[in-house]
């Protein structure tokens, strides 16, 4: 039996560092995902108070004009939402820092330790233009960051689900690359004019598209350097409730796309379990 799962181990692995993302099914058990999907239901919508968003600011839902669908994501729901929610960030909290999640990232990586940097609870689709979340979060040197996104629902081709781009893992396109300064203008202008390059750079090789369909105890982990977008739902709005984790290897220093290194996390951990730590929002 050991013997199998190191051979599993060496399969996923081979295919994250050859096409940047995997799709693990039956991960989680689907009664825990339920009641998550049931929780997020039942206590989100109709909560009157503020919750820090997915912009940092702490706002009272914003729903999509004429529906319940609520469309400025909570942040950081694993470690704080506001009273009366305890129940589902503690859910939260067990989810993201399991040992099924540590396991398979293990079989990607060898890490042992690894820490959550954010998670964003989506209640809605939202539409997501081309980009790498190296962007947000990564690691120096850049690229064994991942992202972990959580269906909390089954999900089919009009739910608006993440689409990727299969990349080598660790592979990075710099701006001068593309024949962009690295020295012009604001993070944002950067951000903007290096995303439309690559697009661009990308497209003109007709590059294909991965887009998995997920159940309830499945989910899909990508790379810091992945490029990917979300497809449109129909209709628009969606619900479509699901979880984004940021998470990188503990060993691994801190960085984002510009930024390398970028320590300022050692005084905002918090360890949580052997294998998991998590980054205190400020």
């Amino acid at each position: 039996m050991g013997i199998i799962k190191r051979l599993m181990g060496n399969s996923v692995r081979r295919h994250y560092r050859a096409r940047g993302y995997q799709v693990f099914r039956g991960a989680f058990p689907k009664d825990q995902i339920s009641a998550i999907g049931d929780m997020v239901h039942r206590l989100i919508p109709g909560y009157s108070g503020e919750l820090r968003r997915q912009d940092g600011r702490f706002a009272t839902n914003d729903f999509f004009p004429g529906t319940t669908l609520v469309r400025n994501a909570p942040l950081h729901g694993h470690v704080s939402l506001g009273t009366g929610l305890e129940p589902l960030s503690h859910a939260l909290c067990a989810l993201v820092t399991s040992p099924a999640l540590a396991d398979r990232l293990q079989a990607l990586d060898r890490a042992s330790h690894y820490t959550v940097h954010q998670t964003l609870l989506f209640l809605a689709a939202q539409s997501t233009d081309f980009h790498l979340d190296s962007w947000s979060l990564d690691t120096a040197p850049r690229g064994f960051s991942h992202t972990v996104w959580i269906p909390l629902q089954d999900l089919d081709f009009r739910s608006g689900v993440p689409s990727l781009v299969p990349w080598p893992h660790g592979k990075v396109v710099t701006e001068a690359e593309l024949g962009l300064p690295d020295d012009g203008g604001s993070r944002d202008e950067r951000y903007h004019r290096y995303h439309r390059a690559l697009y661009d750079k990308l497209m003109s090789a007709s590059p294909e598209v991965v887009t998995p369909l997920l159940r309830r105890g499945d989910f899909v982990v990508w790379s810091s350097l992945t490029p990917h977008f979300t497809l449109p739902s129909y209709p628009f709005p969606t619900e479509r409730l699901s979880l984004q984790v940021l998470i990188r290897p503990t060993a691994n220093r801190w960085g984002d796309f510009l930024s390398q290194p970028y320590d300022r996390t050692s005084l905002q951990l918090q360890k949580v379990t052997e294998r998991f730590s998590i980054r205190q929002p400020t």
